[in-house]
């Protein structure tokens, strides 16, 4: 019985499609809340298709969501050489619309506050979470979701 439970709790090496069906949510999240949904799932796609293809070397990575978010990143030069606007998924109405303003005003957020605002605030990550995966300190994370947050209160109090 010791035995099974010894086994059970070293670390079982990962495969490329385990990977990706447990981190391709998360970066995809990301990755759409900073670049829109078009580029932001094209971007995704293409960061896991070059884990898949650098399987051993992004395995051993420390943190390998990371630097496939840095991969999506670069991959959005070509999908945003114009500066094209940020589309975000139309949501179907419901009985509660919040507030309508909302979507505007996530809009005139610098990207790097709507992102950090939307991963904490939307998708429930924690301040450790964001800031690893975008390659930004905890302080950065901080201080983008408080200044995003001030102005998004601003905007919408502004609006009423």
């Amino acid at each position: 019985m010791w035995r099974r439970w010894e086994e059970s709790c070293r670390p079982q090496p990962r495969t490329s499609t385990v990977f990706t069906a447990e981190a391709g949510e998360r970066l995809r999240r990301v990755l759409v809340a900073q670049h829109g949904v078009e580029v932001g799932n094209d971007v995704t796609d293409e960061a896991l298709a070059y884990a898949w293809e650098h399987w051993e070397r992004v395995s051993a990575m420390e943190n390998p969501v990371g630097y496939l978010y840095r991969v999506g990143q670069s991959a959005t030069r070509r999908h945003t050489r114009w500066n094209r606007r940020v589309m975000f998924p139309v949501e179907p109405p419901s009985d509660d619309p919040g507030d309508p303003g909302l979507h505007a005003a996530l809009l005139n957020l610098r990207e790097s506050q709507r992102v950090c605002v939307v991963l904490v605030h939307v998708y429930d990550w924690t301040y450790e979470q964001t800031a690893a995966v975008l390659g930004i300190s905890l302080a950065a994370v901080r201080n983008h979701l408080h200044r995003g947050l001030r102005q998004l209160r601003h905007e919408l109090e502004d609006r009423k």
